[in-house]
């Protein structure tokens, strides 16, 4: 692997330039990931964290399925990649291709993407507009009960989107904080 055969645009010293070491990084997540990512989600995991490029990963997705090694399923309209045997078994023999560095830093970007996909399925965020700013009500259900609403107020959009991200990081710890804040 002497040349590069992949984009530079984006990634970050360490990253990956060659599309074999995409295909294969994108099969470890696969593997390593406790449930079935979509295809967005490798490519922002990989392209934010500045492992690849994110046109390199797209394109890599689409010769996984294209050569069997991944399969997509739609699940409620949303798309799940899993590996097929042959992609579990490439995985395993590429995979010393690919610095540990690199898996362990994918392998926590895409954690923490599924956490946060998990996140929102709990959770329900409503902004609305309210004087020269914006309430934010957060609430968090499980299953058909509200365990938690809250409404706090942000002066601008910029602080609603830090709200909203930093609530979809962790909001069972949220929740405890709070009720804990209570029982004492």
């Amino acid at each position: 692997m002497d040349q590069y055969d992949a984009f530079s645009a984006g990634v970050e010293t360490g990253g990956l330039f060659h599309t074999d070491e995409i295909k294969t990084l994108i099969c470890y997540l696969l593997r390593k990931v406790d449930q079935p990512l979509s295809s967005e989600q490798i490519r922002q995991t990989l392209a934010a964290q500045g492992l690849a490029n994110y046109f390199d990963v797209s394109e890599s997705v689409s010769e996984l399925l294209r050569a069997g090694i991944v399969t997509a399923d739609f699940v409620d309209d949303q798309e799940q990649l899993r590996l097929t045997p042959i992609g579990e078994n490439a995985s395993m023999e590429l995979l010393r291709d690919i610095p540990k560095s690199v898996r362990e830093q994918a392998l926590s970007a895409a954690l923490e993407t599924v956490a946060k996909v998990r996140n929102a399925q709990q959770t329900k965020i409503v902004v609305e507009p309210c004087g020269s700013g914006f309430n934010v009500t957060f609430s968090v259900a499980d299953r058909d009960d509200d365990l938690m609403r809250i409404t706090l107020y942000a002066a601008d959009h910029t602080q609603v989107e830090r709200m909203k991200d930093n609530f979809l990081k962790d909001p069972v710890r949220i929740y405890s904080g709070i009720l804990a804040s209570f029982i004492v």
